[in-house]
């Protein structure tokens, strides 16, 4: 037995209960190119602008302010900023993956309102004189739209799969440990849909330059590479399957609350607590304390016996073990079999 100043005394004891599955989606969203301590909220004047979600397709996307003042290189923010400003003019609702690359079928599939005359096409153009003029009046460009003051992060949900973790949030109350299931997790990186839209309007100048919107060429096959992983699979059928659901799905926009805010706090009392802990189901176990520990213990591997695997060793293996260290001189008094 291990001496009396090395034992681990038990410092506290709780109650643990598990909240009922909530009509509303809990998801962890996890921000790995962001300091911990610099979070999107209003304490760090860094507030999410807008949040939005695809359920089905599975993703998330949160709009968050970028400073225009600092570290920020004007003339692209002009040009990028109006790029996406006229790609969502025409009629451009997402880009990238979550829109299920929607701009491969823009060429066959006229957008309604698009140009379709020279003259269209060359206002589409962002002049050079125009983007001076904009730098002159910074302030007022960006006011009214003109400017990229957003940096969009996004990410696909990753819900539970077998053999991978269970993620839950805790919340303690006194003497209670309240468990609620997480439905997914999402790494928010950002997304570089202003470049999406530079290219896509470019494409759609140049086909219409050739007049080929309702043309032979407007369907003709593109050399596409991706790599995509869903609940659907691997497979060409199931990837153009997820597409089609990713770029069909409307966003639904989410509405956002500061972690100080009030609402925040009272969403956090009524649905991540059991609230009749006297009335809630007690959890039982028909394992006993030797199982459970079996249960979660790594199988012991010999080397020498590559037949089968080893249990971990029982506690009175491990007390025959300790007996044994402990009398160097005398010769153990029965051999354990490992």
């Amino acid at each position: 037995m291990p001496p009396a100043d090395l034992d681990d005394p038990v410092t506290a004891e709780y109650d643990v209960f598990i909240t009922p599955e909530l009509e509303e989606q809990i998801y962890l969203l996890q921000y790995p190119n962001r300091d911990r301590e610099q979070p999107y909220n209003d304490a760090n004047n860094c507030r999410p602008l807008e949040m939005r979600l695809k359920p089905e397709a599975g993703f998330i996307e949160v709009d968050v302010p970028v400073n225009v003042h600092m570290n920020y290189d004007k003339r692209k923010g002009i040009t990028w900023g109006e790029a996406m400003r006229k790609a969502q003019d025409s009629g451009e609702s997402g880009f990238g993956l979550s829109a299920g690359f929607s701009g491969l079928s823009r060429a066959a599939v006229p957008t309604r309102g698009a140009p379709t005359s020279r003259a269209d096409i060359e206002d589409m153009e962002l002049e050079d004189d125009a983007v001076e003029q904009m730098l002159l009046r910074f302030e007022d460009a960006n006011d009214k739209g003109h400017v990229l003051n957003r940096q969009t992060l996004g990410g696909q949900i990753m819900k539970d799969e077998v053999g991978k973790p269970s993620y839950m949030l805790a919340a303690f109350r006194g003497k209670e440990l309240h468990l609620t299931k997480v439905t997914g997790v999402v790494q928010m990186r950002p997304q570089f849909h202003h470049l999406d839209a530079v290219k896509e309007l470019g494409d759609a100048t140049k086909r219409r330059e050739r007049g080929t919107v309702d043309g032979p060429k407007a369907n003709e096959p593109r050399a596409v590479q991706m790599t995509i992983k869903s609940e659907y699979g691997d497979e060409a059928a199931a990837s153009k399957q997820f597409l089609h659901l990713a770029q069909e799905e409307k966003w639904s926009k989410l509405r956002y609350f500061d972690e100080e805010a009030e609402e925040a706090y009272d969403m956090f009392h009524e649905k991540l607590f059991v609230d009749e802990t006297e009335e809630a189901p007690r959890l039982r176990t028909n394992m006993t304390n030797e199982q459970y520990l079996d249960a979660i213990s790594c199988e012991r591997h010999d080397p020498s016996d590559t037949t089968k695997k080893k249990k971990p060793l029982t506690k009175r293996q491990m007390q025959r073990i300790e007996d044994s260290e402990e009398s160097e001189d005398e010769p153990a008094d029965e051999q354990t079999q490992l």
